[in-house]
């Protein structure tokens, strides 16, 4: 009967309903939780104090784009946090798309570098606490903004375009990266699901941010000229040159000509491969021997380029290589005769860059971000002409003292983009919009 009672207890049928407690033992197990939980809790708690404590520049960075391969932007802020990574008077917090460390959370796909200056903000959820573990972290996450709002970070940085919805509640200048303006001058060239991302949520980074960084001054102008923010407000920075500045050249793929003119890039409208081709079926037609070599992947809308690319390669003309190792393309642009480069319309134009890098004879589209990055170092030809490109082709083919000089002027224009100048020249936004 006494222990009937017991049983019958209201408190004895809490506890056993709530953490399955039937004995002295498992209340002393419970108790242990109970301290354990709340010995993380205030490990938690001071974590956040001393982050609020800290007395450098504190600045909130997106690294969401560390979750997948590498791309444009992701190795844009990869060089940025590299070249600051060993200050002392800045502190970067980054942030990816996950506040918990460990399983079944998953990890990047490139480790952000390292540095005394760079702090990954992460928590570690232990086991044995008064809740299971999945609880813990499926609420952590959920209330992310919160966590990153208590940091208090006097900058928030976001890399591409828009901060994202984790760092919506936090009080610190916001600067944010808008690396081109395409959604507004070839917005047919875009897929749709980008479109409507940019199209929705950019005005809301032009009205709330303190600051607006671009890749160029071409694009900074686009800007201002289309009214979503004020010269004052914009500050263009030049990007440092390609990851192939530190590859060392290796071999071209198998099947490449001696001679040969080179497109590096996405195969997808903007970057207008229909000029490329329209002009060196007619060069070929002409008698010329200078065929055309593709290197990147088909994108998107690509459907109808690539049936005439397969057509132009059974004939002879062009070669596709698709994506090819760093070291396969540093060999390509060292040994091209001639980089061309026909976009429609770009934010800075990074394989112009690569190709003033190795020395390799540039013919680039007539815009004005190719003519503010190449200047005097390239020849230039109206993107919708295929005829300049075939004349302006014949000419550097032709003429081997125009490649040297071409050549020559390239490396010295390479020169002038460097990653170093890059993150001090942002540190310095991060710093204005700060004080």
């Amino acid at each position: 009967m006494k222990k009937l009672k017991k049983r019958l207890h209201p408190a004895y049928i809490w506890l056993r309903y709530h953490f399955g407690i039937a004995g002295p033992r498992r209340i002393a197990a419970t108790g242990q939780r109970i301290a354990a939980t709340w010995k993380w809790i205030r490990q938690m708690s001071h974590s956040v104090r001393q982050r609020r404590r800290d007395e450098r520049l504190t600045v909130a960075v997106d690294i969401s784009s560390f979750w997948e391969p590498l791309t444009g932007i992701g190795w844009y802020l990869y060089r940025l946090l590299e070249h600051l990574a060993d200050r002392d008077d800045v502190r970067l917090r980054l942030y990816g798309p996950f506040l918990i460390d460990g399983e079944p959370y998953p990890q990047a796909v490139v480790p952000p570098p390292e540095g005394p200056a760079l702090e990954v903000v992460a928590y570690h959820v232990p086991d044995q606490l008064l809740f299971s573990r999945g609880f813990i972290q499926k609420w952590l996450q959920k209330a992310r903004p919160l966590w990153i709002a208590a940091d208090r970070n006097r900058v928030i940085f976001a890399p591409n375009y828009v901060p994202p919805p984790a760092f919506f509640l936090s009080r610190g200048k916001r600067v944010a990266t808008v690396h081109d303006l395409g959604f507004v001058k070839v917005p047919w060239t875009l897929q749709q699901a980008t479109l409507e991302e940019l199209t929705a949520k950019l005005g809301q980074t032009f009205r709330r941010a303190a600051h607006i960084i671009t890749p160029s001054r071409a694009v900074r102008q686009e800007i201002v000229d289309a009214g979503y923010a004020a010269a004052d407000r914009i500050t263009a920075v030049h990007h440092g040159p390609g990851q192939l500045s530190t590859t060392t050249a290796g071999e071209v793929p198998t099947g490449c000509p001696k001679a040969f003119a080179l497109h590096v890039g996405t195969i997808e409208p903007r970057k207008n491969i229909i000029t490329l081709l329209e002009a060196w079926e007619q060069l070929q037609k002409e008698g010329a021997d200078l065929p055309l070599v593709l290197c990147g992947r088909f994108g998107w809308k690509s459907d109808e380029l690539k049936a005439k690319i397969e057509k132009a390669q059974e004939e002879g003309w062009v070669h596709h290589f698709g994506y090819v190792e760093n070291s396969q393309l540093a060999a390509l642009y060292e040994s091209a005769t001639l980089v061309v480069f026909p976009s429609l319309y770009e934010g800075f134009g990074l394989p112009a860059i690569e190709a003033l890098w190795a020395g390799a004879p540039l013919l680039a589209s007539d815009i004005p971000v190719l003519r503010e990055v190449a200047a005097d170092a390239a020849l230039y030809a109206d993107p919708e002409t295929p005829e300049e490109w075939v004349r302006q082709a014949r000419l550097v083919a032709e003429d081997e003292d125009l490649r040297a000089d071409l050549a020559r002027r390239g490396r010295q224009r390479a020169g002038v983009f460097d990653w170093q100048r890059a993150a001090e020249e942002t540190l310095a936004v991060w710093r204005g919009v700060a004080r």
